[in-house]
């Protein structure tokens, strides 16, 4: 085994390292290892005697768990699969020759990335009022529906309602991160396609997004993690009631009647579907060429 030399560039940079490696232990390590720690302790501060998988157990056993990993599935794949897709587009849109005033259609778009988290999930719950909400008044003036649609109050439509908000407040970062990309594309290859006779659907696929596989891993893995940790606009919009409870709003229910060792394998339990979601994803669509 070749043992590993630093050099004395590398060696005058371990003080300035340190204190960030410190930072983040403290801050991301220690809490992560004593979160695992109460997982299987049956002492609410972890300082028990050792539980075993009983948490975890008791944890698989709960019907709401189940019905917590369905919801946060279709939360996920809704909201990580259409805001890319959409995010894609608007940049195609902002990208296209002849388009004026760019910046200003640009600017418009992002600022539903840019308003606070509280104040979107406020705003959007108003307008999704059963009585008197925009929404409903919308649809009903132009004829679309004729009673008003409960959005945030009945199962059957509360997780498609609050999907949409939140494609709406995640599609603008995949916007500005794919125009990025967009323009940095040599434009010699789209000229030699157009010489071949190739349509945009075939420059799309084999031009533009192979040359923008970079920027769509970093895209989608952030809208990943975002998906999977949302809290406060599910929180505010539905309280997590009518089937919209996602594994970071049972982790905080479980907290906050101090069930702290059921919180802890909830956690940990999310933390594995985070991780399970990138490596699926690093695994089967990011490939090296």
């Amino acid at each position: 085994m070749k043992k590993m030399i630093l050099t004395k560039d590398e060696k005058k940079a371990i003080p300035f390292i340190l204190p960030g490696v410190l930072v983040t232990a403290l801050l991301i390590v220690y809490p992560l290892c004593y979160v695992i720690v109460m997982s299987f302790s049956d002492n609410a501060m972890g300082g028990g005697g050792f539980a075993g998988f009983a948490n975890y157990t008791r944890l698989f056993k709960n019907p709401m768990f189940t019905k917590t990993i369905g919801n946060t599935l279709k939360w996920t794949v809704g909201t990580v699969s259409v805001s890319f897709i959409l995010g894609t587009f608007y940049a195609m849109l902002i990208n296209r020759k002849g388009l004026m005033a760019k910046g200003f259609w640009r600017s418009a778009i992002f600022i539903a990335w840019i308003i606070p988290g509280v104040v979107k999930a406020t705003a959007w719950k108003w307008l999704f009022t059963t009585d008197g909400g925009m929404v409903n008044e919308m649809l009903m003036q132009t004829g679309i529906i004729q009673d008003p649609i409960p959005w945030l109050t009945s199962p059957k439509f509360a997780l498609a309602a609050i999907i949409v908000v939140q494609i709406w407040a995640c599609s603008p970062y995949v916007m500005l991160m794919m125009t990025a990309g967009l323009q940095q594309l040599p434009a010699d290859l789209y000229e030699s396609a157009d010489l071949d006779g190739a349509n945009w659907y075939q420059k799309l696929c084999y031009i533009t997004m192979p040359l923008l596989k970079d920027i769509s891993f970093i895209c989608i893995l952030m809208l990943l993690v975002w998906a999977i940790n949302e809290f406060s606009l599910i929180w505010i919009m539905t309280n997590g009631s009518q089937n919209t409870t996602t594994l970071s709003l049972l982790v905080y229910n479980q907290f906050k009647v101090l069930n702290l060792n059921a919180a802890s394998a909830s956690a940990v339990m999310q933390l594995l579907v985070t991780m399970v979601f990138a490596v699926l994803y690093v695994k089967f669509v990011v490939k090296e060429d």
